[in-house]
């Protein structure tokens, strides 16, 4: 009982700190397919008295990804019954030419402002539209998104890490009849520690499968698949055995770093 209760005090806050992780990492995924569905109905208009050479364009702008030159049939078409034929020849040879650039990543308002303002250098070009106002709404909440998460993550982090050393400390105490045993035939810290490090290694490995067991429930509740379908987000796969395996590392780094500087402090108080 005493050791179930040992572990769990391990356990809980590990668990605490590596779900800090993975909901970071599954954050920033997020994010970054949000950023991928933004980008693919996200357009800038150009306006230009002369036809726009692609080349041109993918020497001034790295993200460039394509050009479509837009039509004005449809609006002319409109206008057939308002106006004479001529005039409407007139007007057609008289409008500029409208395109619509595509780029390969989601623009931060300030590559945005860069890439205006490279557009209007261009010969003939008289007006570009991008959009700012929504767009920087949109750049915005997904900057504070990612700073969120990243926030979020290193509170709990640091929290979870103060736990185990406390717990290291308490087992320490518990258990410092032995340990000055073992120090009087000149037993390395290790060997010492030899259980507590038996326990941090168990706890790391239950509250890795646990955390990533909590987050594939999750991901594929129905609820959470049509929350995120309504909102055109991709859901981000989770790879069990990749999350697992960087889960297990950091929490085995972390305890193992914890208990080994714990060790080494009480074998020099012990001295």
């Amino acid at each position: 009982m005493k050791s179930f209760k040992s572990n769990m005090s391990v356990f809980l806050p590990l668990f605490i700190l590596l779900f800090s992780f993975e909901f970071s990492f599954n954050a920033k995924n997020i994010v970054k397919n949000y950023e991928m569905a933004m980008n693919k109905d996200y357009n800038i208009i150009v306006v230009s008295k002369n036809d726009i050479n692609e080349t041109i364009l993918k020497k001034e702008i790295y993200t460039f990804q394509s050009a479509n030159k837009l039509t004005t049939d449809s609006i002319l078409d409109k206008l057939k019954e308002d106006i004479s034929s001529k005039n409407l020849s007139i007007l057609k040879n008289s409008l500029p030419n409208f395109y619509s650039i595509k780029l390969n990543a989601f623009p931060s308002t300030k590559y945005m402002n860069e890439v205006k303002s490279k557009l209007l250098k261009i010969d003939g070009v008289t007006r570009v539209e991008t959009f700012s106002k929504t767009h920087d709404k949109i750049y915005k909440f997904l900057l504070i998104s990612k700073y969120f998460s990243y926030i979020f993550t290193s509170l709990i982090t640091l929290i979870g890490l103060m736990l185990i050393y406390k717990q290291m400390k308490i087992w320490i105490y518990e258990h410092r009849e032995r340990i000055d045993i073992m120090s009087l035939f000149g037993a390395a810290f290790w060997l010492k520690g030899g259980s507590l490090y038996k326990m941090v290694f168990i706890s790391s490995l239950l509250s890795s499968a646990f955390v990533i067991l909590f987050f594939v429930i999750i991901f594929n509740l129905e609820s959470v698949k049509n929350a995120f379908f309504e909102l055109a987000i991709m859901l981000p796969e989770i790879n069990i055995l990749h999350d697992f395996s960087i889960l297990f590392g950091i929490s085995l780094a972390l305890t193992l770093i914890a208990v080994s500087f714990v060790m080494i402090k009480t074998s020099r108080s012990s001295v």
